[in-house]
């Protein structure tokens, strides 16, 4: 079993996205995974995220009604893209476009959530056609996805 853990784990370090999965079995939904770009994206070390839940990226101008969009979506159990006015660890604010999904186990169980972050510029933001973004988002989610299905990241199940 533990070569599968280790087969399922390289999958994800594989995906060249900014990422995260949360868990939303435990209370606050706290940060389980962060791959090396989230972590050059914001500045965080990963010691620094696991444990905690996404929301201290928010800052004062972050938009509250992007924040509902996402509680929305989580409370219905189905995907959502936002975009996001984060800040970094140093304070410095960025743009990102954020697809939040569910990710199901071999199950059909909702094992955790994939956030994938794709970091807006200025022509980004003024530019409301956004089909590439979302393509890059959706081929992250779906290798995410490959390797959460695997044997080797299934949640035990009670006996």
């Amino acid at each position: 079993m533990l070569g599968v853990v280790c087969s399922s784990l390289l999958s994800l370090h594989r995906i060249k996205h900014s990422f995260v999965l949360v868990d939303p079995h435990l209370p606050d939904m706290p940060i389980v995974h962060a791959n090396e770009q989230f972590l050059q994206l914001t500045g965080y070390s990963k010691a620094e995220v696991l444990g905690r839940n996404c929301r201290f990226l928010q800052g004062p101008d972050t938009d509250a009604e992007s924040i509902q969009q996402i509680r929305d979506s989580v409370k219905a159990v189905r995907a959502c893209t936002v975009g996001l006015l984060n800040y970094r660890k140093d304070g410095q604010p960025f743009w990102n476009l954020l697809h939040l999904s569910p990710v199901r186990n071999c199950t059909g169980k909702v094992a955790y959530y994939a956030g994938v972050q794709l970091l807006l510029t200025e022509a980004d933001i003024d530019d409301h056609k956004k089909s590439p973004c979302a393509a890059k988002h959706l081929g992250t989610i779906a290798a995410i996805r490959v390797a959460i299905r695997g044997a080797g990241l299934q949640r035990p199940q009670p006996l």
